[in-house]
């Protein structure tokens, strides 16, 4: 028996994937199916669709092309038979009495006959989208090797979905970092790959402007493609969502009137259009007292066209009388044209909020961002620093254990999702929400392993899902001395070995050794950098004795280094290469120049960061400077001692860096990240790119929509009298106010200092003579509160 059969029917057994939870009596055999022919409806679209899907993934894998017919074979050749309830190829007597497909919408059963001479499966579905996945579960199914399909005898599959809406965002725009280079037959394939998990649902985001081509690597018109496209999926039986923001500025004369004749026109391009999204921000800006007049009307207009077709809107960015107005509205007008809510990010409150003041007879899906890395709504928890300044906000992110995790903390407070995704280096996401979407309870370990299975072949579907849990694993604590990465980048190195030709055909091999490469570069480099910097250090603290200058130049040449001795050259050239060719196979752009012409540097254009510094270099050579220009030895010493002990509070004090993981030991989290994921009332890191500050300065803490950053201190000195030192820095440029112990002022409303440099406050004696203090920063401005650093010393 083989190790694939012996897998499913352990798998059967636990994960509850045997009709009626239970095993049949007997072990399973292998059948052979390579001869099998694949019989479907030919008068059902999507029937063909669903059985051309079967024969091309089989054949992708195999070499083994299954015919397609339209009537049964011979009793002595194998047979794959798909249809549905009410729409059987060959008549509902033929499915097996033990076959059990639920009421469910797109539900499905899949088992094997035995009154054939020859073996037979059956694909059933309760309805045509059942018929579809049901096809895309038997590929997850099918043991695929080289000229061999194999199938376990006693696979017996009663399923539905648990959530109804289960869609991705896959917008043909120049901010994606490779939708933009496909054309329809690629989008076409990857609907496929997505349509195996279980996928019902394809956000397209089409332009206002029929003429507009978006960006140096469009071959059409967004508004061509977008048209194309809606024809495509529609015929798949797939919902068609369109996601349009509304950036006109209705309230000038005319504009409105304006605005709706252009949306009326995009709905009449589109054969197929279920629904439509309009974000209430990110981008938009209309108050929502504009702005839920004019959808009304915009839904009218759609319904001319698309009768069935509803109008979500999402409040994403509105402040919170602006919420207090959307929600009032929600609940005293008729809502009847209004197909939903969406929660978003950037959304202030949590969805759980939300919940809880839309009227509950109107729908709330999500719109995760399962895309970014940082700068997002689910960022990477506690990321080391060097990721962040490399990777960036796009990089190949597999994240088994935290997508599935975030999707079943929230999914019983909506209908279900369609995620937001800029390009395919978050293919695995996808696919994870989509399987967990169908159905939450379905263990990480096999999420991993139906992937590498239906992307990878049976024979490499254990290492692939072990692999796809290593790179995770490769982002999470401190880089530097980080053995877990060099195991991930030796393990994908056997799997790319074992795959052999695949190397240079299969996008998704290429995405996640080229991942495995670049963390173990990045890894190497960071090290190396660290070093240069640590023999900088040590040259300053020379300067009493050597001279200013001396010191001065040998700091500098230390840091040179990095010039001159270049980190892992050839893992670099490794990186290069493969970028080249996940450009030629799925056209990622993965830098700004050409050929890849990526739309901005932080959309998925890794390699214009191999040459990032990972150390203070930028920031020291630019004191450096303003030492050298001084006149007074005693000052210039002063600044490199500045400079050389920055982080020493003094005695008894304490000093946090507050984005470094293990040097943030006084930042109280409200919630752990596994109640809070999207950081909406708890700190997460902010992280941004300088090529001139300090390290320290370009990560910080950071909390959102009025949410405080607090800070608690334990065994203070009674008697002492304490000062604060922070560094205000961060993108949002806050204006923020410090209070201790929720009652005494430190600081009022304050602006993030320009130039950034810390600067010092006198803590009242009153708060610390119990030895005890609460920091507490409230947001008086701006996005959210951002501290970099706080030293908490002895006056």
């Amino acid at each position: 028996m083989s190790r694939k059969i012996l897998m499913l029917t352990l798998a059967m057994a636990l994960f509850g994937l045997v009709l009626n939870g239970q095993a049949q009596e007997g072990s399973a055999t292998a059948l052979d199916l390579a001869d099998a022919v694949i019989v479907a409806s030919p008068w059902e679209i999507v029937h063909v669709k669903a059985a051309d899907m079967l024969q091309t993934e089989v054949l992708r894998l195999t070499g083994v092309k299954l015919e397609v017919s339209r009537e049964m074979p011979k009793n002595n050749v194998p047979a794959i038979v798909l249809g549905t309830v009410d729409s059987f190829p060959i008549g509902t007597d033929m499915i097996p009495k033990q076959l059990t497909v639920p009421t469910k919408a797109e539900g499905y059963g899949i088992a094997v006959c035995t009154k054939r001479k020859a073996p037979t499966v059956f694909l059933v579905g309760r309805d045509n989208r059942g018929a579809l996945f049901a096809a895309g579960r038997l590929i997850r199914l099918l043991e695929l090797k080289p000229d061999s399909v194999m199938l376990a005898s006693d696979v017996q599959i009663s399923t539905a979905p648990k959530y109804p809406m289960r869609g991705h965002q896959i917008g043909y725009r120049n901010t994606a970092n490779s939708y933009d280079a496909w054309d329809v037959a690629t989008y076409e394939q990857y609907l496929r790959d997505m349509a195996i998990f279980g996928n019902n649902a394809i956000e397209l985001i089409p332009d206002i402007d029929p003429e507009k081509v978006d960006g140096p690597v469009m071959k059409r018109t967004v508004w061509e493609m977008t048209s194309d496209l809606s024809k495509m999926i529609g015929t798949y039986g797939l919902d068609v969502w369109l996601w349009v923001a509304l950036d006109e500025d209705i309230a000038e004369p005319g504009k409105e009137e304006e605005a709706l004749a252009a949306r009326r026109a995009l709905f009449r391009s589109c054969k197929y259009v279920d629904e439509v999204m309009v974000p209430g921000g990110d981008p938009g800006h209309t108050a929502p007292e504009l702005l839920m007049p004019f959808l009304e009307k915009m839904a009218a207009l759609l319904k001319e066209r698309h009768p069935d077709a509803g109008l979500w809107v999402s409040n994403q960015g509105f402040e919170h009388e602006q919420n207090d107005f959307f929600f009032k509205y929600l609940a005293e007008h008729d809502m009847s044209w209004l197909g939903g809510v969406v929660y978003g990010p950037w959304t202030k409150m949590s969805i759980e909020e939300v919940r809880a003041r839309t009227p509950k007879n109107i729908k709330i899906r999500r719109y995760p961002d399962i895309t970014h890395t940082l700068r997002c709504q689910y960022t990477m928890p506690m990321w080391d620093q060097a990721f962040a300044h490399t990777l960036g906000r796009e990089p190949i992110c597999p994240r088994p254990k935290q997508m599935t995790h975030i999707h079943n903390l929230f999914a019983p407070t909506s209908v279900g999702f369609v995620s937001y995704s800029d390009g395919m280096h978050d293919d695995f996401n996808k696919a994870a929400w989509d399987m967990v979407g169908w159905d939450p309870d379905m263990p990480v370990q096999q999420i991993v392993h139906e992937y590498g299975d239906a992307f990878f072949g049976d024979e490499h579907a254990d290492a692939v899902a072990e692999g796809l849990l290593m790179l995770e694993q490769n982002w999470v604590g401190p880089l530097a001395g980080n053995k877990q990465i060099a195991k991930t980048l030796k393990h994908w190195q056997g799997i790319a070995e074992a795959c052999g030709d695949a190397i240079e055909t299969n996008w998704r091999l290429q995405l996640y050794v080229f991942r495995a490469h670049y963390d173990a570069y990045v890894q190497q480099k960071l090290e190396a950098e660290m070093g240069y910097e640590a023999e900088a250090y040590a040259a300053l603290k020379t300067a009493p004795s050597a001279g200013v200058a001396q010191a001065i130049d040998a700091a500098k040449k230390a840091l040179g280094q990095a010039d001159t001795v270049p980190a892992a050259p050839e893992l670099r050239k490794k990186l290069e290469d493969m970028g080249m060719q996940l450009f030629k196979t799925i056209g990622f752009q993965l830098s700004i120049e050409p050929p890849y012409l990526a739309k901005g540097s932080s959309r998925g254009a890794v390699l214009d960061y191999l040459d990032a510094s990972l150390n203070d270099r930028g920031w020291l050579e630019s004191q450096f400077a303003e030492i050298l220009a001084m006149t007074d030895k005693a000052k210039q010493l002063k600044q490199i001692d500045t400079i050389v002990n920055w982080e020493d509070p003094g005695p008894g004090g304490f000093y946090d860096n507050l984005g470094v993981e293990g040097k943030q030991p006084h930042l109280v989290y409200q919630k752990t990240w596994a109640e809070d994921p999207g950081r909406v009332e708890s700190p997460k890191e902010g992280q941004r790119d300088s090529d001139t500050d300090k390290q320290s300065w370009q990560i910080c803490a950071e909390t959102l929509y009025g949410t405080p950053l607090i800070m608690r201190y334990e065994g203070l000195d009674t008697k002492a009298q304490y000062v604060v030192r922070a560094t205000y820095a961060g993108r949002y440029r806050a204006v923020m106010r410090l209070v201790a112990d929720g009652k005494y002022e430190v600081h009022g409303a304050e602006p993030q200092p320009k130039p950034t440099w810390p600067k010092e406050y006198a803590v009242p004696r009153a708060a610390t003579k119990d030895g005890s203090l609460e920091l507490k920063w409230e947001l008086v401005d701006r996005r959210g509160c951002q501290v970099a650093e706080v030293w908490l010393m002895k006056k």
